[in-house]
């Protein structure tokens, strides 16, 4: 099994992915020098009380805030689509209290979200999803690979609601992958994969596992690909089923 070099960057490792008041910090999104503290995920796909060991990445003011008015739709229309879906779902209090202060974004999702017929019919705004996917993606791939350079990455995103998926498509998208090629040293996964070495001939086999921050809220698994890209899964709600390649 081979080591993955980390691409990029010139601050040692850590730079960009380590929030330490005592060094300097790059921000995981833009680069820029980082002067605050962002949750990997964000508190929005969350609820209270949160994850007393949520994850934060160094990222600048400007990234750290301009993401939030999206975060907040997809959040708000994920958590509409599946109390419209499931009958016996109710929605969080926490989208209850956003859309009755944001009348605009209440007004948007009735739009966007109709039971007709007895027929559920919805449109989301991929440009706005796939914007938080891939800054999820990037906030998952960078803590848990120490990666920073995503400038020369080619992205593929997939995602599908699970009502939409076969039990084969789900169950391969659980499954857990074999990596060929073993974290940078110094990065957290180093530690925390899980490796299996074969005793008569040395080989060695890691597995990378999901990563459950809160039930039946989010989690997320980081694994290399088939090209010895970084490959992000991520499951928000237990309904977005949502694949970003980093190639």
């Amino acid at each position: 099994m081979g080591q993955r070099n980390r691409p990029g960057g010139n601050g040692g490792i850590g730079y960009f992915t380590s929030w330490d008041k005592s060094r300097e910090k790059g921000c995981i999104y833009c680069g820029k020098p980082a002067t605050t503290r962002e949750h990997i995920p964000s508190k929005a796909f969350l609820i209270e009380p949160y994850p007393a060991d949520l994850a934060t990445l160094p990222a600048c003011f400007e990234c750290n805030n301009g993401f939030s008015k999206d975060e907040e739709y997809v959040s708000c229309f994920l958590d509409v689509l599946k109390a419209a879906v499931y009958q016996n779902y109710t929605q969080q209090p926490d989208t209850v209290r956003r859309l009755e202060r944001n009348s605009k974004l209440k007004d948007l999702l009735d739009e966007q979200i109709k039971i007709e017929g007895g027929q559920v019919h919805y449109h989301i705004d991929e440009n706005r999803l796939c914007r938080i996917l891939v800054k999820l993606a990037k906030g998952h791939a960078g803590f848990e690979f120490d990666h920073i350079n995503f400038d020369d990455s080619d992205i593929t995103i997939r995602y599908n609601f699970i009502f939409n998926m076969s039990e084969d498509s789900v169950r391969k998208f659980e499954e857990i992958p074999e990596m060929k090629l073993f974290p940078e040293v110094g990065s957290r996964s180093c530690t925390g994969a899980y490796i299996i070495q074969n005793a008569d001939t040395g080989e060695a086999s890691a597995f990378m596992f999901w990563n459950d921050v809160q039930d039946n809220q989010y989690r997320y698994q980081v694994s290399y690909n088939d090209v010895g890209g970084i490959c992000v899964k991520i499951v928000i709600y237990e309904m977005l089923y949502c694949r970003m390649d980093f190639d």
